[in-house]
C-alpha cells in the first residue's frame, strides 16, 4: 500500500501579485497615465499638438505669420543674435505675441471708434497695438497715419512729426504723402515762428511744453522743412519748403546757408513761384557773405553773374525800384572786385615785382572802368612803367646751366608784360572809354 505524500497548496506567483498592484495603482490614479497606442495606420499626432497649442494660445492661435516677422529655419549667428530687433522678435514668439492679422483689425476698428469720438490718448493705446501685431501691412500703414495724427491733434507735434517721417520711411510711397508734406510743413512754420517770438536758447531743454521738442526748437523746424522736400521732392510744398529754410537762415544773418537754400532753388525748381525772390534774396546774401580783401572772393564773382542774369530773366517781372536796386549792386560788386584787385597790385609794387602789379593795375582799368579806383590804377601803371623786377635769382650764370627752362618761362613772362604795356598804350589819355584790349 503506497502512501500519498501531501502536497502544499497552490499559491499565486509574485509576478501576478505585482501586476495586480499596478492595475490598481494605475485605476486609482486614473487613466491619465495611459498613453494611445502609435499604429503604423494611425495619423500623425500634430493635429493633437494643434489643438492643445490653440487652447493655449486663444485668440492668437489664428495667427498668420509674413515674411518681415518669420525668418524660416534660418538662425542668427554672432552679432546679429543680439540686436534688437531679433531679441524682439524671438521674445515675441516665445510668448505668443507674434503676428495675428484679427487681433490687428479688432483693434484698428477700436482705434477709430475712440478716434471719431476725440478720444486720442485711448486710440494712440490701439493703433499701437495694431502696428505691433500685423507689420509691414497696409494695416500698419493706416496705423501709422492714424497714430501721427492722434499725436498733430493733442498738441504733441514732435512726436507727430517723428511719427510721420517714420511712416514715409517704411512705406515709401504711401497714399498719405501729400497730406504728410502738408503737416510736416505746418508744424516746420509754427516752430520758427514760435523760436522768431522767444528765441529760445538752443542747449535749454523744454521740460514743459510738450508741443515743441527737447531741444533747438529752430533746428528741428528746419528739419521738418527738410524732410517736405526730401520725402516728396516733387510735391506741391517742396519748393515752398526750401525757400522757407532759406528765409529762416536769411532771417537769422546766415548768409552761407542762405544762399545755399536760394541756390538751391533756383536750379531745382526753375518753375517756382519764388524763382525771383530767390534772385534778389540771394544776390543780397553773397553780398552779405563777403567778408573783404583779405579773403576769398570768389563769392563776389558769383554774385556779379547772378545780378546780370536777375536783370535778363526777369525784364518784365522786376519794378523800377528793385531794377535800381539790382543795378546799384552791380556797382558795389564791380567796386569791390576793382578793391581786391587793387590791394594786390599795392602787394606786388611794395616788393618790387612790376610785372605783376602792372597786370592788376590794368585789370582793374580794364574790367571796372567805372569805379573810382580806375584813375587811380593809370596812374600807378604809368608810375611804375618801365621799372625792371626785382631779381630772385642771386646766382643767374649757374642756373644757366643747371635749369636752362627757366629762361622760357621769363621769356614768356615778357611777352604778356609787353601785351599788358600795349593795352595801356591803346587806352585813351583823358579816360572816357576803357582801354581796348
Amino acid at each position: 500500500m503506497t502512501t500519498r505524500v501531501p502536497q502544499p497548496p497552490i499559491r499565486p506567483r509574485p509576478v501576478i501579485r505585482v501586476a495586480g498592484v499596478v492595475l490598481l495603482a494605475a485605476g486609482a490614479a486614473g487613466c491619465a497615465t495611459f498613453q494611445t497606442p502609435k499604429w503604423p495606420w494611425s495619423k500623425s499626432d500634430a493635429a493633437a499638438k494643434e489643438s492643445a497649442l490653440e487652447g493655449e494660445l486663444g485668440a492668437d492661435a489664428g495667427s498668420e505669420v509674413i515674411s518681415s516677422e518669420y525668418t524660416g529655419e534660418s538662425q542668427d549667428y554672432g552679432f546679429e543674435y543680439f540686436k534688437g530687433e531679433n531679441i524682439k522678435r524671438r521674445w515675441k514668439k516665445m510668448t505668443g505675441r507674434g503676428p495675428n492679422e484679427q487681433i490687428a483689425r479688432t483693434a484698428m476698428s477700436e482705434g477709430d471708434v475712440l478716434f471719431r469720438g476725440g478720444d486720442y490718448q485711448g486710440a494712440v493705446a490701439k493703433y499701437k497695438k495694431v502696428i505691433d501685431r500685423w507689420p509691414d501691412t497696409s494695416l500698419e500703414e493706416d496705423a501709422r497715419w492714424q497714430l501721427a495724427e492722434c499725436y498733430f491733434f493733442t498738441d504733441q507735434y514732435p512726436k507727430a512729426e517723428d511719427e510721420y517721417d517714420e511712416l514715409v520711411k517704411k512705406f515709401a510711397n504711401t497714399k498719405y504723402l501729400d497730406r504728410i508734406a502738408q503737416r510736416q510743413f505746418v508744424i516746420g512754420q509754427y516752430w520758427v515762428a514760435l523760436d522768431e517770438k522767444n528765441h529760445y536758447a538752443t542747449i535749454v531743454p523744454n521740460l514743459f511744453d510738450r508741443s515743441r521738442p527737447l531741444f533747438d526748437t529752430r533746428g528741428r523746424a528746419l528739419k521738418a522743412f527738410d524732410h517736405v522736400r526730401i520725402n516728396d521732392p516733387r510735391g506741391t510744398l517742396a519748393d515752398d519748403s526750401l525757400m522757407a529754410q532759406a528765409n529762416a537762415h536769411f532771417l537769422e544773418r546766415q548768409w552761407l546757408d542762405a544762399d545755399y537754400f536760394y541756390g538751391l532753388l533756383r536750379s531745382e525748381y526753375p518753375d517756382s513761384e519764388f524763382l525771383l525772390q530767390a534772385h534778389l534774396l540771394g544776390l543780397q546774401s553773397k553780398l552779405y557773405a563777403y567778408q573783404g580783401t583779405a579773403y576769398e572772393g570768389g563769392i563776389l564773382d558769383e554774385a556779379e553773374i547772378l545780378a546780370e542774369q536777375t536783370l535778363v530773366q526777369f525784364p518784365d517781372q522786376l519794378g523800377r525800384e528793385e531794377e535800381a536796386r539790382v543795378e546799384k549792386t552791380r556797382g558795389d560788386i564791380a567796386a569791390r572786385q576793382a578793391e581786391r584787385h587793387w590791394r594786390r597790385a599795392e602787394f606786388y609794387a611794395k616788393g618790387r615785382h612790376y610785372t605783376a602789379a602792372r597786370i592788376y593795375y590794368a585789370m582793374i582799368t580794364r574790367d571796372y572802368p567805372a569805379t573810382m579806383l580806375a584813375q587811380a590804377a593809370r596812374e600807378k601803371y604809368q608810375a611804375i612803367d618801365g621799372l625792371e623786377d626785382v631779381s630772385d635769382d642771386p646766382f643767374p650764370m649757374l642756373t644757366r646751366v643747371l635749369n636752362p627752362d627757366s629762361l622760357k618761362e621769363a621769356e614768356l613772362d615778357a611777352m604778356a608784360e609787353a601785351a599788358e604795356q600795349t593795352a595801356i598804350a591803346r587806352e585813351p589819355d583823358d579816360g572816357t572809354e576803357p582801354p581796348k584790349f
